[in-house]
């Protein structure tokens, strides 16, 4: 594959903040340093020059190269790794240098059209099977001047430095609570985000000189986040509307500030007159609400927001349709804050959840008066016919309308049903698929009735049964077979195996090996 030259040194300036992109041991890039190479002279310079530079017409260029300093954040290592980066733009190459064994110098260079590589010695295969992809791919990207920069708020360094220390302070410790209150739910997902958020939100008070007299976590869930934060040192309170398993084995502290309690937007009040920042840590109808309660108390707010829902409580409508429904809704989430009076500031967190970019409400932009406010948000009701008493809330039972509140009996006879479909449309009693449409044929009204009324079709009952069925990739479904779990077992197994049961084979894994009972 052909490149041009500005291309080479567009890949290369990507390459210089990315790193990390190539290493999964790295968390992140900080450049230290940066010198010009200007009539054979070093003299000191910036990132924003050498940003410039790289994107130049390489005709028109009159600086001969620039040297970098600069440290890689690994993810584990106690110590970062210093570097020193080379841009030669007179011999088209570019060079990496480390000072530390672990990881080795490379360098790239652009002869004729092509990327030629070099070093790496005891590992080549990294060069040509993961940098030289990537560099082309980078090559020939399309640049997003708009995206939001991952940890823009933030010094990387400091973050990084301090999520390290949260996960060896706290990780296993929460882990032993998961285990004692057999939560279902993914562990290491939820501990490892919400040490993420907590790293972010300490970074973020520090970096802005904002920390909090108190903080308040608005549908705080498990409530990990307020309990790490508390035990950092940083007052605060969660409220949800029902308690959950794990509150009863947090320490004394942390059990009297986490508050069940319904967060219902127009009649809400603080219970502590201290609380001058508000959290919203993926709170699915109280994500637009979060500015509002922040410009009624006067007070900061973190928004990280999740599913999408009207003011109203009412699920999101689309204001356009030519982005994903993820950022129309948060730029939806962007316009109430600028109506509750507050300069918009946003950042991208790197957390392991796909819903990632955060609104924060720091600096009031101007001066919104009460009668202003509610003017705006009774406004935002009326758009959608309802009223202020009207706000939808999910109740404190909360109504499961997945497929799972079917009868059991019922569940497991379509299940078995469709199982034995797959199993008879191909000899080889592991590969049978067949197309989501022929499933459905084959099932009565009856059972595609009891389907239908819980809200999800064949398809979420499918996905409910991802033990036993998996997505083929089109429209075709097929059997799961059975693999041994990557991770040790960190809940109590407690159903039988369907294949044990009803696959003609028995399932293909011991006893010890298998995520269910034999």
């Amino acid at each position: 594959m052909s490149l041009e030259e500005s291309q080479f040194w567009q890949g290369v300036g990507i390459l210089i903040k990315n790193y990390h992109a190539l290493n999964k041991k790295i968390f992140g890039v900080v450049i230290t340093a940066v010198e010009k190479l200007q009539d054979s002279h070093l003299c000191e310079s910036s990132e924003e020059e050498l940003t410039r530079c790289l994107k130049e017409d390489p005709n028109k260029r009159t600086c001969e190269g620039f040297k970098l300093g600069f440290k890689l954040l690994p993810k584990k290592l106690p110590d970062n790794i210093l570097g020193t980066g080379t841009v030669d733009f007179v011999n088209r190459n570019y060079k990496c240098e480390f000072a530390s064994n672990i990881i080795e110098d490379f360098h790239v260079r652009f002869v004729d059209g092509q990327l030629l590589l070099g070093g790496c010695e005891k590992n080549p295969n990294w060069l040509e099977f993961v940098l030289k992809p990537k560099l082309l791919n980078w090559s020939q990207s399309k640049q997003e001047e708009s995206k939001v920069k991952s940890l823009s708020l933030v010094n990387e360094e400091q973050y990084n430095d301090l999520y390290k220390k949260l996960k060896e302070k706290h990780s296993q410790r929460l882990l032993q609570y998961w285990k004692r209150a057999q939560e279902s739910t993914d562990p290491l997902k939820f501990i490892y985000e919400d040490l993420a958020i907590a790293a972010y939100l300490i970074t973020l008070w520090s970096h802005t000189q904002s920390e909090p007299q108190a903080f308040a976590d608005l549908g705080c869930g498990n409530g990990l986040l307020v309990h790490v934060l508390n035990a950092e040192g940083y007052k605060g309170y969660g409220y949800d509307i029902r308690k959950r398993k794990l509150w009863s084995l947090y320490p004394e502290d942390t059990k009297n500030s986490l508050l069940e309690k319904t967060v219902e937007p127009n009649n809400f009040r603080l219970d502590f007159p201290e609380i001058d920042w508000l959290i919203g840590n993926h709170s699915d109808e109280l994500s637009p609400w979060l500015p509002v309660l922040a410009g009624r108390f006067n007070s900061n707010f973190f928004l990280l927001p999740c599913c999408p829902f009207e003011l109203s409580g009412a699920k999101f409508q689309r204001r356009n349709t030519s982005i994903s429904a993820y950022q129309d809704f948060f730029h939806y989430v962007k316009k109430v804050t600028q109506e509750c009076g507050f300069e918009v500031l946003e950042d991208r967190l790197k957390i392991p959840s796909t819903k990632r970019l955060a609104v924060i409400g720091l600096k009031k932009s101007k001066t919104r008066s009460s009668q202003e406010l509610e003017c705006y948000v009774q406004e935002e009701l009326r758009k959608y016919n309802t009223g202020e008493s009207e706000v939808k809330l999910r109740g404190k039972e909360e109504l499961v309308r997945n497929c799972t509140q079917i009868q059991r009996t019922i569940i497991d006879a379509l299940v078995l049903k469709i199982f034995q479909q797959l199993l008879a449309s191909k000899d080889d009693l592991w590969s049978g698929r067949l197309p989501m449409k022929d499933i459905a044929q084959s099932l009565t009204k009856d059972d595609l009735k009891n389907i239908k009324s819980e809200c999800g079709g064949i398809k979420t009952l499918l996905r409910n049964k991802h033990e036993v069925f998996e997505f083929c990739g089109g429209d075709l479904v097929g059997i799961r077979r059975p693999k041994p779990p990557t991770a040790p077992q960190l809940t109590k197994r407690k159903r039988e195996c369907f294949f044990k049961l009803h696959h003609p084979l028995s399932c293909p894994l011991s006893d010890s090996e298998c995520s269910f009972i034999h």
